[in-house]
């Protein structure tokens, strides 16, 4: 009986083609190649002959001879690679792509295989050396290894960029509102404890150690990728499955008689072995101190784990976050219940009509999917699931939220007449984009309805450090040293401005003290309790007669309101756009403009033309518009310059604001009136940035207001009750290029 290595020799010989067939395949492909290359020569010859097109397909095959010529290369030079070198190089190659595509940064695709070439190369010159064998190539072979390590350390180690040279010299002044330090505890003391299962493996506060104990809920619908041998890890991990969910809370309460509004923070993504939701305790005991029930919810059995990598093809991607939506509604299910419960302990302490949601991350984004899931019927992408919430949630709070990782029925995900609040830190190595500014975007409010949103763009503020358990740096392991934590900024400050951004928007939206609505339209007006530094304010409410908002048509030469038109004379560029962030959609049209002394000597103008019937003004209206400068050419395509075509990245820009009356009676004022439109921020996250690819930069708006009665001092003749235009005077840069957005008159 032959033995097996013989039956395998054997079943080889008889898989293995023989020369003829390789001959007949290599043939094969030269015909496929010959016909491509005859249809597309057909198309440039009998079909509208040109030299042009004919140059175009000498060109474009060139190019394919390149893409061939370098694979011939590739495979030449690891045919000559001795075996176990190549094999070894083989092996090595898998994990170096996935942590470059894991990571995906130029510094790592450059960095790692030259880590990789020095390494190799300097130890297999010291094997020589000690061999005693050395020669002069083997010299050459370390020297290059050197190199190419010394390389990588000088991109891990060196200096970060000097960026945001314009704001060397700012510091955050101004006159603070007359208002208690909505970032001080207020005088409630504070009573902590716990509800959940009562059962969980790995922390005692939610095994013996609850207040109460909840019944779990029944998920698997929502969260599809508990499943197979990487669910059965997780499983394994915390005892219960997709159907059996627990609802698990740590809670911070007033002392005191109540009803106190209710607020639940949720965290977002994290390893799932090291538990997010502690990590919200500095907010909830401030929140409480001051009259709020606070409840960090327990999403940790939702969150990424290395074990997922045992089931490589259903890793989770996002796809979870409905459930972090309707596990918070399923949270406040709980709560309803105890408030109508005459015999809980939590009867009359809570006010369900005064609800909060604050969501981190992923969290984040739940949150808003939770506000647009709490007035359905049902799930939108299963039916079979069905709702029954209607809570009365007040406001929707967001931190550095991604945006779209789930979008009810393909959808971006809606918002209307909902006080709405996101924070973002340009310094985020985790989600380098305001995904949340798309969300801003999108939330609408109905005219005369008392709801606001608002968005803070803060510099040096990172991912991690909103949560006291994630820290500094926003990779985790083994990804950590990728990141440069040198320019953030200290975590005690930026959770600071968290608490303070925070807790006012509760104070406003749950507790009715209005009079802190000032601070989210200029962070200046909290200068005094907050760290010094630059905060992007952005913001838009109910109370404002809208006059263009970029929104109601294709046509750039109309406005929002009704009659309104807008011309542009002077400018060199004029366009309504559809602008992208970093690596996501704005989710907002609006006005690019540039102007440039190179092409126009007299001052551009930007002009909204009320039309026949002037805007309703008061004493105390504002105009009021959102800006950005925007890294584009200030030139129009095919003008030829030896000087720069983009403005300064590193200077501010002005223009004069100038309202006239129908009598022509004008009034300028500067726009540093309110405060020079500076740079967009600039952040580089990673180790050896110079060579990454990520944008610095993104489009961040920053909220303008001019009360109309400064232009009344300016000229008093000015007749305030019939105006007839508002202009943009570009006539304080030589060139400069801006996005504008929500030009109104506000109350």
């Amino acid at each position: 009986m032959p033995d097996i290595k013989t039956r395998f020799a054997a079943i080889r010989r008889a898989l293995t083609p023989s020369p003829a067939a390789w001959r007949g395949a290599t043939v094969a492909l030269a015909v496929l190649w010959a016909v491509l290359f005859a249809w597309f020569a057909a198309v440039a010859v009998f079909i509208d002959f040109s030299l042009e097109k004919l140059a175009g397909l000498i060109g474009f095959f060139a190019v394919l001879g390149l893409v061939t010529a370098a694979l011939l290369f590739l495979h030449w030079l690891a045919d000559r690679l001795p075996t176990g070198y190549r094999r070894a190089l083989y092996l090595v190659l898998p994990p170096l792509l996935l942590f470059m595509v894991l990571t995906w940064s130029r510094g790592v695709v450059i960095g790692l295989p030259l880590l990789v070439l020095g390494v190799s190369l300097l130890f297999g010159a010291i094997a020589v050396w000690r061999s005693g064998a050395a020669r002069t190539g083997t010299m050459v072979f370390g020297a290059l290894g050197a190199v190419a390590l010394a390389l990588c350390l000088y991109g891990m180690l060196a200096p970060p960029p000097a960026l945001n040279r314009a704001l060397a010299d700012y510091h955050l002044k101004g006159n603070t509102l007359a208002l208690p330090d909505p970032g001080k505890p207020g005088p409630y003391k504070v009573t902590i404890f716990t509800y959940g299962s009562g059962q969980d493996p790995h922390r005692s506060e939610y095994a013996r150690g609850v207040r109460f104990v909840t019944q779990s809920v029944d998920g698997a619908k929502l969260d599809t990728q508990w499943t197979g041998f990487g669910g059965w890890l997780r499983t394994r991990y915390w005892g219960f499955d997709a159907h059996h969910m627990p609802r698990n809370g740590r809670v911070w309460m007033p002392q005191g008689a109540g009803p106190f509004p209710l607020v639940l923070i949720v965290h977002g993504n994290h390893e799932m072995e090291k538990f997010s939701d502690p990590g919200y305790a500095y907010l909830g005991k401030l929140l409480a101190s001051q009259g709020f029930i606070v409840v960090s919810v327990d999403e940790n059995f939702l969150n990424f784990s290395l074990a997922e990598y045992a089931d490589p093809f259903h890793l989770r991607m996002g796809d979870e976050n409905k459930a972090r939506a309707w596990l918070l509604l399923e949270h406040l299910s709980l709560w309803r219940a105890w408030a109508a419960d005459a015999a809980n302990p939590l009867h009359g302490k809570v006010d369900m009509d005064r609800i909060a949601l604050i969501g981190h991350s992923r969290g984040g984004e739940a949150v808003s999917t939770a506000n647009a899931f709490n007035m359905l019927g049902a799930f939108p992408d299963d039916a079979t699931v069905k709702f029954d919430f209607r809570f009365h949630i007040r406001a929707i709070a967001a931190i550095a939220p991604v945006d779209g990782q789930y979008q009810p029925r393909n959808r971006p995900t809606p918002m209307r007449d909902q006080n709405y609040f996101v924070i973002q830190g340009n310094m985020d190595g985790d989600l380098t984009s305001f995904m949340g500014s798309a969300q801003y975007e999108r939330a609408t409010i109905s005219p005369g309805s008392d709801a606001f949103k608002a968005s803070l763009y803060v510099r040096g503020a990172n991912h991690g450090q909103f949560n006291t358990d994630w820290g500094r740096n926003d990779f985790a392991l083994p990804y950590k040293f990728l990141l440069d934590e040198r320019t953030i900024m200290p975590g005690d400050a930026q959770r600071r401005i968290a608490s303070v951004y925070l807790s006012a928007f509760l104070q406003d939206t749950l507790q009715g003290r209005h009079a802190y609505r000032p601070l989210f339209e200029d962070a200046r007006n909290g200068a005094a309790w907050l760290p010094d530094d630059y905060l992007v304010n952005n913001y838009a409410d109910g109370k404002t007669q809208w006059l263009a908002t970029y929104e109601e048509d294709l046509d750039p030469a109309t406005g929002t309101r009704s009659g309104t038109t807008i011309s542009g004379p002077g400018l060199t560029v004029w366009r309504e756009d559809y602008p992208d962030l970093k690596f996501s959609p704005l989710d907002t049209h609006l006005a690019l403009l540039a102007w440039d002394d190179r092409i126009h000597k007299t001052p551009a103008q930007y002009v909204i033309d009320f039309g026949d019937a002037p805007p309703v003004t008061t004493v105390t209206t504002s105009l009021v518009f959102s800006a950005s400068q925007v890294d584009m050419d200030t030139l129009p395509a095919g003008f030829k310059t030896k000087g720069p075509r983009r403005n300064s990245p590193d200077a501010a820009l002005s223009w004069s604001i100038v309202l006239v009356d129908r009598a022509g009676q004008e009034a300028h004022v500067p726009l540093a009136n309110d405060q020079e439109l500076y740079p967009q921020l600039q952040g580089e996250t990673h180790r050896a940035g110079a060579i990454d690819f990520y944008p610095l930069s993104e489009l961040v708006l920053r909220r303008f207001r001019f009360p109309l009665v400064f232009f009344a001092i300016v000229n008093p003749k000015l007749d305030l009750a019939n105006l007839k235009q508002v202009r943009f005077v570009f006539d304080r840069t030589s060139r400069g290029a801006i996005a504008l957005d929500d030009v109104g008159l506000a109350r």
